[in-house]
């Protein structure tokens, strides 16, 4: 991993150490054919504090759809511009614009979007590294948050 990255929460697992909450085509449909989730579910509590994984700039906060409360933050790694992307926030202490630094608190995790409602095992911070603010559907303009950390914290949780 970067010196210039840090994971999100203070500690980080997938959520229920599922491969399907993980990056990629890892979901099935109702018929059985895969399809694409991107990003990583952490598991998170509702409340969870969340991290900056990079110094950047807000480049949104808005709430709407299937992913609820987002915030989006613009970094740069490897000299390509990339987005940081947390969904499903309960509050977010930044606004579009911020200048963040690696590890400043920026959001607290939720049950927003279609994470409302879940059992307490499946609360999560769902996490995306976008290659556009504003991705095309499935995986497009999205990257295996894998190629940004080095480990996935399938099994056994990560420190931040």
């Amino acid at each position: 991993m970067d010196d210039a990255i840090t994971w999100p929460l203070a500690h980080n697992v997938i959520r229920q150490r599922a491969v399907n909450n993980t990056f990629g085509m890892v979901r099935r449909r109702a018929d059985g054919t895969a399809k694409p989730h991107q990003g990583w579910d952490f598991e998170a509590s509702v409340g969870t504090p969340a991290y900056a994984i990079a110094a950047g700039t807000v480049e949104f906060v808005r709430d709407r759809g299937d992913y609820g409360l987002q915030l989006c933050i613009a970094f740069s790694l490897a000299g390509k511009s990339c987005w940081a992307f947390y969904a499903h926030l309960e509050k977010v202490f930044v606004s579009e614009g911020d200048v963040v630094a690696r590890k400043d608190l920026v959001c607290k995790t939720g049950e927003s979007g279609n994470a409302q409602g879940m059992p307490v095992a499946d609360q999560h911070l769902h996490f995306e590294i976008r290659t556009a603010a504003e991705p095309r559907s499935g995986l497009q303009d999205r990257i295996s948050p894998l190629v940004v950390f080095g480990s996935c914290p399938l099994n056994v949780g990560v420190s931040g």
